[in-house]
């Protein structure tokens, strides 16, 4: 990689392929050098950074390139190793670490990595900042690649098992079956150990991270071996993470998968019932399930729309005073969890809301009926300004007016990915499967690889 070569963060940080730009070690030695500029700037004593991973093969030399980066610029890295997205987070806010960077893709596969990068106070990096970490890194000549001083304390995450024992030191699962996939990611250690911690008798599926098999058909991305789990075992609630555990789907007693939308009506309506819901509103994006606005509306609440991306998310609950929020995908933010998405807190959420004598969540989420969703991601050789071509605008335009106020139509770009994400939701499955095709037909004409 040159100078001249921009270095641009998605919506969650820097993702691609492990070994190509932007995920190669001098790219990795920019960031780290401009991340410690930027936190050199503020003055004190000396800066720290802990990083942790999601188990990836590439994750070592990812954080060696990264390390050398911020060796260079006189700051002190800390490695937890394998751990979650949102632990890292509590731990960089906890213990008084001045960044964190967990390295992880997310639900995408092993060959992929990334790097998302947190304040001091636990939250994602704003988009100023963000700017001035691209400027600065495109400015300064990669780092020397001498070893830099790591210094290792996985023992560290052991301060995040106790935030769960603090915050739910009433909670007792003795006799309760739990199943965890854990994509054979990030959680596959932490996840079962805490819920061992509270008596659940826990059963693992994917959890056994080998460097290569994260996400690789298990997780949250793919519920339905859970689905046959649950069934099988007698389980009371199944959690499917993604490869770094910022997000859970969820399976019922009943092997029903429960997605973010599911998730969102249920303690909506809960907290609403415990007035606990400050100004009757769950935060949600325009990827939700036009089900989660009627169930809500019954029950007079309403749902404020954001754009895709749990910062967006995190931005308005900010900004409104929300109790909860989140994606369809499953991130869930609660103003209690310092509106952190985790799935594995909202997997305990959900525990706290069942008995002994009535573990059943079905019920619980019955409130809910989802309108028939079709969501096709269509492969794009370039991404213009989709109200700039006329044939995606005019079929675009044709397509509401069949739906009405029955239905509705989302056309985006993926922030990570060269793809359009077209999905139509409709009353009915057929009409949805129809007009979803059509629109991605006309995409792919115009815009496909």
């Amino acid at each position: 990689m040159t100078n001249d070569d921009p270095i641009r963060f998605g919506t969650d940080g820097l993702r691609g392929r492990a070994g190509d730009t932007p995920m190669d070690p001098d790219t990795m030695r920019r960031v780290g050098a401009a991340l410690g500029v930027l936190l050199q700037r503020t003055g004190g004593e000396q800066k720290r950074v802990v990083v942790g991973d999601d188990g990836r093969d590439s994750a070592p030399w990812i954080l060696e390139a990264l390390a050398q980066g911020l060796a260079a610029a006189e700051v002190a890295i800390t490695e937890i190793a394998l751990c979650t997205t949102p632990a890292l987070a509590f731990l960089t806010r906890t213990e008084h670490f001045d960044a964190g960077i967990m390295i992880s893709a997310s639900h995408n596969p092993a060959h992929d990595n990334g790097i998302k990068i947190f304040a001091g106070d636990g939250s994602k990096l704003g988009d100023a900042d963000e700017r001035e970490l691209e400027r600065l890194a495109s400015e300064l000549q990669p780092a020397s690649a001498k070893t830099p001083r790591i210094k290792r304390n996985p023992e560290l995450l052991l301060r995040y098992d106790e935030r769960f024992a603090n915050q739910f030191g009433e909670l007792d699962l003795t006799g309760r079956r739990v199943a965890v996939d854990a994509a054979n990611g990030g959680g596959s250690e932490l996840a079962p150990r805490i819920l061992r911690a509270f008596g659940a008798e826990v059963i693992e599926l994917a959890c056994e991270p080998d460097g290569f098999n994260i996400n690789d058909g298990v997780g949250a991305l793919h519920p339905e071996r859970m689905a046959d789990a649950v069934k099988e075992h007698g389980v009371d609630l199944g959690i499917c993470l993604d490869g770094d555990g910022d997000r859970g789907i969820f399976v019922d007693e009943q092997g029903t998968v429960r997605d973010g939308d599911d998730v969102m009506c249920l303690f909506g309506l809960a907290l609403k019932q415990a007035g606990r819901l400050p100004g009757d509103v769950v935060t949600a994006t325009v990827m939700s399930n036009l089900g989660l606005h009627k169930a809500l509306a019954n029950a007079d609440l309403r749902v404020e729309i954001t754009p895709v991306g749990d910062r967006n998310v995190w931005l308005a609950m900010q900004q409104l005073g929300c109790a909860v929020g989140g994606e369809q995908s499953g991130h869930i933010l609660f103003a209690d969890n310092d509106l952190v998405g985790d799935g594995l807190y909202t997997a305990i959420r959900l525990l706290e809301l069942t008995t002994s004598d009535a573990p059943g969540l079905a019920t619980k989420f019955a409130a809910f009926h989802r309108f028939p969703q079709r969501l096709v991601n269509v492969p794009v050789a370039r991404k213009p300004d989709l109200s700039t071509v006329p044939a995606i605008t005019a079929k675009a335009a044709e397509i509401e007016a069949t739906l009405g106020d029955d239905g509705r139509l989302l056309l985006r770009y993926s922030g990570t990915e060269p793809k359009c994400r077209v999905m139509i939701e409709a009353a009915d499955e057929a009409l949805t499967n129809r007009l979803c095709d059509e629109l991605a037909a006309v995409v792919t004409a115009e815009l496909g690889t």
